[in-house]
């Protein structure tokens, strides 16, 4: 067909981009225009970025801004999908150019065709089962973790983006046009392109901030790609959005920022409870109360999904025609206690973002002391190289004098008929004091040992036995932790390595991993024990040993319980592996841990 399109809205099918034939359209956005285009037999997606028509002048302002915008998704898009192009979760990439003019034209991608229908069409059409809808969340999530170990946030994940094929029903992400990747530009001021009812609590505190009328960028992070998909999962799971899209924008902003939303499995009973706390976690107010990244994430759903032969987890959730289920006095209840906790982990975040300050502060005043003391010592090397500048006119100044009385001193010994021996010189004191001995620098040390705890060659003081809290006693007790032999731990989950391999580890906070076998106590395997290892300064039976302390546990369902757990035995301590270095002690990869009732 003859080219006579200059703009993507006048493309139509066969029409030819470059050797690629329009055969039909896909959808229109925003910032750019999609087509399913084929080439020498096969099918592929052709995307175009959507800039002013040409004959808007080149001067404008609007037009310059705009350009770099939808040209710079696209760049994006191109740029992440090629660093990804061996993932089955994205789409191939196979070609970037423009068109109609190959400088000035409108730039556009070319990826393989991806076959299905978006996530929430699939949806309607299949009423699956949470047997399929947790192995959509698992692949979903796969490439989410693949994205983030390479830096590139997505910003604004939703069910849109998502194309389900039904041969085998894998899930394909096709929009990274508002990602974020290490090193490239920034294209908005203020927020990424986004959706109004998927935005995370973070983002509405900082529109209802105001800094970004001055220009200033939100800095986005993992938690609220986090937080996105738990918008996908209670989606999924309820056909229901956390919140109504409908409310003005004022009560829709601050419904995100205060409402917790109703759980998954009290809108839809059917809803397996497990994936319905997963959810839930995503939706937390604050960042830090979500996974810890997409990575625990994954193991979360892993473990959820061992239910899946249970006959619950094979029915369709589909919603019945009096749904959603009326909220019940339990779940009443339920939410109260769900808000006591979300309002908990808010004072945690506030007393810990305290406590930063305060580091700053002393992080400050050291430096003070740092720069008073430089000046103290400028001063001192200033005196002394006056003191040495006297002392050599003195010595040139009284060089006839003494030349005079060593002469005179010889000639009376020559005259004197016996000689007595010299008394020995007392031993003249150093003018300049050494630097480590002065005032200022003892002091210096002083406050950073006790402050910072840096620099510290002192043995350090084992920590008291004391009894554990009684809330970590009782949640124990409920889920019969005491007893046994103990678990099996991989004593730190960033290591690499097998399990029969030993480890290098530092005194400082530590996260082990429970691994589960047939003899060990009821705690799921995969369940993160947080603690802290102090590794020097300690003994066992005559040998120096490392003491670790956990108080926190996380299951693999999302729940988070106290709990007082001892790295090896009931005293708490672990025999170091011979060629073990200070600040470097040696231990097994996987080790034994045990509930304690009182701190050894």
């Amino acid at each position: 067909m003859t080219m006579d399109a200059f703009h993507p809205d006048h493309l139509k099918v066969g029409h030819m981009v470059g050797p690629w034939r329009i055969v039909e359209s896909l959808g229109s956005g925003g910032f750019g225009r999609a087509f399913k285009a084929e080439r020498d037999g096969d099918f592929f997606t052709l995307k175009m970025a959507v800039r002013p028509a040409p004959e808007l002048p080149q001067e404008t302002p609007e037009k310059a801004l705009e350009e770099r915008q939808v040209d710079g998704r696209m760049r994006h898009e191109g740029a992440i999908l090629m660093a990804n192009a061996s993932h089955p979760g994205l789409p191939h990439l196979r070609a970037m150019d423009r068109w109609p003019h190959p400088t000035r034209g409108y730039l556009y991608l070319v990826t393989d065709f991806v076959p299905g229908e978006p996530f929430h069409d699939w949806r309607e059409r299949i009423r699956p089962t949470a047997v399929q809808l947790v192995d959509i969340f698992i692949e979903v999530v796969r490439v989410v973790v693949r994205l983030h170990s390479r830096g590139i946030l997505i910003r604004d994940f939703k069910s849109e983006h998502v194309i389900v094929n039904p041969t085998d029903n894998r899930p394909v992400l096709v929009d990274m046009g508002s990602a974020w990747l290490p090193g490239g530009s920034t294209l908005t001021v203020g927020l990424a392109p986004g959706t109004p009812h998927a935005l995370p609590p973070e983002c509405i505190a900082f529109i209802r901030e105001g800094s970004w009328r001055q220009g200033a960028r939100f800095d986005a992070t993992a938690a609220g790609d986090l937080y996105q998909l738990g918008v996908f999962f209670y989606e999924a799971l309820t056909e229901f959005w956390p919140f109504d899209a409908r409310m003005t924008h004022d009560e829709l902003l601050t419904a995100i920022q205060t409402v917790v939303p109703r759980a998954p499995h009290r809108l839809n009973p059917e809803v397996p409870e497990s994936l319905s706390r997963i959810t839930l976690r995503l939706l937390e107010k604050l960042p830090e109360a979500r996974y810890e990244s997409a990575q625990a994430l994954l193991q979360a759903l892993w473990a959820a999904a061992k239910e899946r032969s249970k006959k619950e987890w094979k029915v369709p959730l589909g919603l019945h025609a009096e749904s959603p289920a009326p909220i019940t006095q339990e779940e009443v209840e339920e939410r109260r206690l769900h808000q006591q906790e979300s309002e908990r982990r808010a004072q945690e975040a506030q007393r810990r973002k305290e406590q930063e300050l305060s580091h700053e502060q002393a992080l400050e005043q050291f430096s003070a002391a740092i720069q008073e003391l430089e000046a103290e010592v400028a001063a001192a090397e200033e005196k002394a190289a006056h003191r040495k500048k006297w002392r050599r006119r003195i010595a040139l100044g009284a060089s006839p004098f003494l030349l005079g009385l060593a002469l005179f001193a010889a000639w009376w010994l020559w005259l004197s008929p016996a000689t007595t021996s010299p008394a020995a010189p007392e031993k003249g004191i150093s003018l300049v004091s050494n630097l480590r001995n002065s005032r200022p620098m003892r002091v210096v040390a002083a406050w950073l040992c006790t402050t910072f705890g840096v620099s510290c060659t002192a043995a350090q003081v084992r920590l008291l036995p004391v009894d554990c809290p009684q809330q970590a006693v009782q949640s124990m007790e409920e889920m019969g932790l005491f007893g046994g032999d103990g678990y099996r731990v991989i004593i730190d989950i960033n290591q690499p390595g097998t399990n029969q391999q030993e480890g290098v580890f530092q005194e400082g906070k530590i996260v082990s991993r429970v691994v589960r076998y047939g003899w060990t106590g009821p705690l799921p395997d995969g369940t993160l024990l947080y603690g802290q290892l102090w590794t020097e300064g300690l003994t066992k039976q005559g040998q120096e040993a490392v003491l670790g302390r956990y108080t926190q546990a996380l299951l693999p369902d999302g729940r988070r319980v106290p709990i007082c757990f001892v790295l090896g035995d009931v005293t708490g301590l672990t025999i170091k592996i011979d060629g073990s270095k200070p600040g470097q002690a040696r231990l097994p990869r996987e080790w034994s841990a045990l509930a304690v009732r009182y701190w050894p």
